[in-house]
C-alpha cells in the first residue's frame, strides 16, 4: 500500500471508472470519495439508483452513518443527493435529457462560485451506467459513458474543475468483455478497487485530531471555507481579521501553528504581525500563504524564519494544508 498512489488523488478533476467486487466495496467506494471530496472543501454529489431506498446497503440512510459530519454536510448543501432511478429509465427508453440537465445544473454551480472569486470544485458519484451493467443493457451503459467522456472533455476545456466517478461491477463485466473494452475507452483512467483497502484509506484521512490553530485571513469567503474544513476534522480553530485579535489570543492561548495569509488587511502588514507573534513567542510555527509566487518571497519567508516548506501558494488544496501540518 504505501507505494501505491491515493485512488483520490488518482481520480481527481478525471472521469474514472471504478472496478469493484461486491456491493459493500462499492458502498465503501462512495463514502471514501464522499468523505475526501467534503474534507478537500468539495461539493459532493451522491448520484445512485439506490439513493433513496431505506433498506438498500447502497441507499444514503444505509450509508449516512459513515459519513463525515453527515447532517451539516446535508443542511449546507455540500452533500446532495440524487436519486438516478428516474436517469437510468430514461436512458433505457434513449433519453439523455435528465443527464443534460444536470450537467447544466452542475455548469451553473461552478459558475455561481466563479462570479463570488472562488475556485470551486465538484465530486460526482455516479451509478447510472453501472445500473445498465447489472441489468444487462451493456449498449445502453456505453452510450452513456460515452456521453459523460463528451461531457467530462468539454469541462475540460473551459476549466471545470468535476470529477465523476463511475463505479462498475467487475463479475458482471468479466462475462461482457466487448462491452467492458468499450466503456474503459471512454473513461479518462480505470482504478481497480481491489487493489486498495479503502476502509484503511478512509481512517487515515479523517482522523481525530488534538490541536489548535489559528488562522489570520482577511478574505470572508476563505474565512469561511477555513472554519467549515478545520470543523469537519475535529481541529479547534480560531479564524480572524484582525491582527490586534491575533496577537491578543497568542498571548492567552497557545496555538499549534499559525496561518497567516500575506496579503492580510489588518492595521499591521503582516511581516510586522509575524515579527509581533514571535517576540510573544519565538518559538511559534507560522505557515505562510500568499498570492505571489515563491521566488519572490523568498527573502521575506528567510527573513521571518519561516521554512519555505511552511509557504503555501494561492490557490492550494487543502488536503495540501494539511500535510504541510502534519508536515509530510
Amino acid at each position: 500500500m504505501s507505494n501505491r498512489r491515493d485512488p483520490y488523488e488518482i481520480s481527481d478533476g478525471k472521469h474514472v471508472m471504478l472496478m469493484y467486487a461486491d456491493e459493500e466495496h462499492r458502498a465503501q467506494a462512495a463514502t471514501y470519495w464522499i468523505n475526501r471530496g467534503l474534507e478537500d472543501g468539495q461539493i459532493c454529489i451522491y448520484a445512485s439508483v439506490h439513493a433513496l431506498d431505506r433498506s438498500h446497503m447502497l441507499g444514503i440512510e444505509k450509508l449516512s452513518d459513515r459519513i463525515k459530519h453527515y447532517k451539516e454536510n446535508i443542511g449546507n448543501k455540500n452533500l446532495q443527493i440524487i436519486n438516478f432511478r428516474p436517469f437510468v429509465e430514461s436512458a433505457l427508453n434513449g433519453s439523455l435529457s435528465p443527464f443534460e440537465e444536470l450537467k447544466n445544473k452542475l455548469e451553473e454551480t461552478i459558475n455561481d462560485q466563479i462570479i463570488k472569486g472562488k475556485q470551486y470544485k465538484i465530486t460526482v458519484f455516479a451509478d447510472a451506467a453501472c445500473n445498465l451493467c447489472e441489468i444487462k443493457s451493456y449498449d445502453k451503459s456505453e452510450i452513456l459513458e460515452k456521453w459523460w467522456q463528451d461531457v467530462h472533455d468539454e469541462w475540460l476545456i473551459n476549466n471545470y474543475h468535476i470529477t465523476v466517478i463511475c463505479p462498475h461491477p467487475q463479475v458482471v463485466l468479466m462475462n461482457k468483455l466487448d462491452s467492458k473494452s468499450a466503456i474503459m475507452n471512454s473513461h479518462d483512467t480505470l482504478v481497480d478497487l481491489n487493489k486498495y483497502d479503502l476502509h484503511s484509506l478512509s481512517g487515515m484521512h479523517v482522523k481525530e485530531h488534538s490541536m489548535n490553530i489559528l488562522i489570520v485571513e482577511s478574505d470572508p469567503d476563505l474565512m469561511t471555507l477555513y472554519t467549515e474544513f478545520f470543523t469537519r476534522r475535529n481541529i479547534n480553530t480560531l479564524v480572524t481579521s484582525d491582527s490586534n485579535e491575533c496577537l491578543s489570543t497568542i498571548r492567552e492561548n497557545d496555538y499549534n501553528i499559525i496561518i497567516l495569509d500575506m496579503h492580510s488587511t489588518g492595521n499591521l502588514k503582516a511581516t510586522d504581525l509575524a515579527k509581533e507573534i514571535y517576540q510573544i513567542r519565538p518559538a511559534q510555527r507560522i505557515v505562510l500563504t500568499t498570492t505571489n509566487p515563491m521566488y519572490s518571497t523568498t527573502t521575506g519567508i528567510k527573513s521571518l524564519k519561516v521554512a519555505s516548506e511552511d509557504v503555501l501558494i494561492k490557490p492550494f488544496r487543502l488536503s495540501k494544508l494539511i500535510d504541510v501540518i502534519e508536515n509530510k
